[in-house]
């Protein structure tokens, strides 16, 4: 009676293996994705293009703020004591309101860009999808997630692949 018992239960154990040892998996690089599909590829220049454009207009505010310091320094002689005081005062309140727009700026460039690439992700999201259920895939990681794994089980070129030919170009929406 015990041998029977054991024979069963080992039975639907090795039988319940291999039920579940037919799950598919793969793995894609989204870093990949990122940096090497057309689209995304044209999503960082657009990204790259209006922060270069903003760092200029900083950096210009700065050049003319070093002059007016150079200006404010060069009066300190000639003026009364009081109003060069009060120029301090000024051009301090300047450096102030300088700094907080550029802390603005630098936060809201940080959002844009954060913004466009869950954009971006979301529009390549059906396109995973669509490869997951043409490849009868169940589960899919992130690369940089996974130890070890053969490369067999990559798909990254595969969606890089349909991202370039089913995505034009991806704009940024300001």
């Amino acid at each position: 009676m015990f041998k029977k018992f054991y024979l069963i239960n080992l039975c639907i154990f090795f039988f319940s293996t291999f039920a579940f040892a037919n799950n598919k998996a793969a793995y894609i690089d989204l870093d990949l994705i990122l940096s090497e599909s057309k689209p995304s590829k044209f999503l960082f220049s657009q990204l790259k293009e209006i922060e270069e454009n903003k760092l200029k207009q900083l950096k210009k505010d700065e050049i003319n703020l070093k002059e007016e310091e150079k200006q404010l320094i060069s009066t300190k002689n000639i003026i009364s004591k009081e109003e060069y005081n009060k120029n301090v005062s000024n051009f301090k309140k300047k450096v102030d309101n300088y700094r907080n727009i550029k802390n603005s700026d630098i936060e809201n460039l940080k959002k844009i860009r954060n913004r466009e690439i869950l954009r971006f992700l979301k529009l390549i999201n059906p396109i995973i999808e669509k490869i997951m259920e043409e490849n009868s895939i169940e589960i899919l990681f992130e690369k940089k997630n996974i130890f070890i794994a053969k490369s067999n089980y990559d798909i990254t070129q595969t969606v890089i692949e349909h991202i370039n030919k089913n995505v034009n170009e991806f704009k940024i929406q300001e």
